[in-house]
């Protein structure tokens, strides 16, 4: 009997030992920044969620920068990999064809794996907002189009929920903290989604890129931890090749809907069929569909060369294209216009 006292003492020891230890090495990985934010603020950093929509170049460095400094974090991007996006995301060659979400919620395990971190590889639109962005302490906006943008708006608006505005172009980008009831929000100085410029037409300097989610990160320690002035009211403007850097102040519109209640961007349907960049486009299914069925399927015909798959993803080819396939929509590279996006449809699921 005195042996299995012996024995279960020494196993209470060994995980006495271990706990301390870990209490130590986590002490020890936020140590620099405990000693300027300190211990009770970095307390509520490791509390809170944050929602990043878009894992491209501004949301994949905000989403580092909030894994290493103890924040939890949910990843939205319905995108892909692709050689352009090397320049200036935090993706590696080997990642390419990989959905963002899924390969960027893989690099940060292996930065900070005491977070929490959610990824999900879908489209944001009106009909699942609501039950991706529940819970979250702060929006962080990652996107590359206004459309997601207002949609992000009308939400955060009507949910009191602060979230952000972060864009890139050419040299320059924009950062703001939009505060509901408090701040103007997007659609007091942006009153519509007509785009001109993009990354694909325009171009875009890698460090503006890269510059901007680091700001975003920043002002969501600062928001999180109620430390500091964030830049709220405000846009922050800069031209890294003009060396321009300033604050201008922003104003509540009243002719803004959002502001007045209207929530436009949360009722419109979403397009079964929609042009990403250049050849790229997203066909929506509207129903769930069993990817590894598809891919028994597909393995009976030759035309079709499965490159990458999981259980709930595939990417595979087919003559020029490249098709990346989820239970809820595709992505084609390479399409000349949608009805060719339609017949490669017909072909794989039969929609």
């Amino acid at each position: 009997m005195s042996t299995v006292t012996n024995a279960t003492k020494k196993t209470l020891l060994l995980q006495d030992g271990f706990k301390k230890i870990k209490v130590f090495l986590l002490i020890m990985r936020y140590s620099r920044q405990e000693i300027f934010i300190g211990s009770r603020k970095q307390k509520l950093l490791r509390k809170a969620t944050v929602t990043i929509v878009g894992c491209g170049g501004t949301g994949s460095v905000a989403a580092e920068y909030l894994a290493r400094a103890g924040v939890n974090l949910h990843l939205i991007d319905r995108d892909i990999i692709e050689m352009s996006d090397l320049q200036r995301q935090l993706y590696r060659e080997e990642d390419m064809g990989k959905p963002k979400a899924l390969a960027l919620k893989e690099r940060l395990e292996d930065v900070n794996s005491e977070i929490r971190i959610a990824a999900y590889p879908d489209d944001l639109n009106a009909s699942n907002i609501e039950h991706y962005l529940s819970g979250s302490s702060l929006v962080l906006d990652g996107s590359d189009n206004m459309q997601t943008r207002f949609l992000l708006n009308d939400f955060c608006m009507k949910n009191k929920l602060p979230f952000t505005y972060a864009a890139a172009i050419k040299s320059e980008a924009l950062f703001t903290l939009i505060m509901p009831c408090e701040t103007p929000c997007l659609r007091c100085f942006i009153p519509n989604s007509d785009e001109t410029d993009t990354c694909e037409t325009a171009g875009v300097l890698g460090p503006a890129v890269g510059a901007i989610g680091i700001i975003s990160a920043a002002e969501a320690i600062k928001y999180l931890t109620t430390s500091g002035l964030n830049i709220k009211g405000h846009i922050l403007h800069m031209n890294f090749y003009k060396n321009i850097y300033e604050l201008i102040e922003l104003k509540k519109s009243k002719n803004c809907p959002s502001c007045r209640g209207e929530y436009e961007f949360l009722d419109k349907p979403s397009r079964r069929i929609m042009q990403l960049c250049g050849g790229t486009y997203q066909f929506l299914f509207g129903k769930d569909i069993s990817v590894s069925d598809i891919v028994n399927n597909l393995g009976k015909n030759p035309d079709f060369k499965i490159i990458n798959k999981s259980r709930d993803f595939v990417q595979l080819s087919y003559k020029k294209h490249m098709i990346s396939l989820f239970k809820t929509r595709m992505i084609v590279q390479n399409a000349k216009n949608e009805k060719d996006v339609r017949v490669l449809t017909a072909k794989i699921i039969g929609i």
